[in-house]
């Protein structure tokens, strides 16, 4: 993988986690802003073609 890629899926992984974070914590302000944020890059990303996986099956599970 290339370095761009890696530093894009860690950037993900850690927007994941912020989010999911402050959706525990139950906090009113932000936690819907973040999560849209969250879904519109997963998408963008997923466009883009930098979560393509070497199995089928995880194509079908990504656009659902």
């Amino acid at each position: 993988l290339s370095q761009g890629t890696i530093l894009l899926r860690i950037g993900f992984i850690i927007l994941s986690l912020t989010s999911f974070g402050l959706l525990m914590e139950n906090r009113q302000d932000t936690k819907r802003i973040l999560e849209i944020i969250r879904c519109l890059v997963f998408v963008g990303v997923y466009k883009l073609g930098y979560l393509r996986s070497q199995f089928s099956s995880l194509g079908y599970a990504y656009e659902v």
